[in-house]
């Protein structure tokens, strides 16, 4: 089935290969949530505390990984 209406190359295109996003669920401690809840975007909140960090960014240097 085609999404995005029925003119040709109407819709959102794909992201790039590599960077869409991945569904991942854990548990956090109630007063993380209860945070996260209070926040406007809990995803880049949690997204954006991690890639400041610096053993993210450690992690990233010794694994060449592909970082924004």
């Amino acid at each position: 089935m085609k999404h995005g209406g029925k003119r040709t190359g109407a819709g959102r295109k794909p992201a790039p290969d590599g960077t869409a996003k991945i569904a991942y669920g854990t548990k956090l401690d109630p007063v993380v949530v209860q945070y996260l809840r209070e926040c406007d975007n809990a995803a880049e909140t949690i997204e954006t505390t991690i890639k400041r960090s610096k053993a993210f960014r450690e992690w990233l240097r010794l694994t060449n990984a592909s970082g924004e």
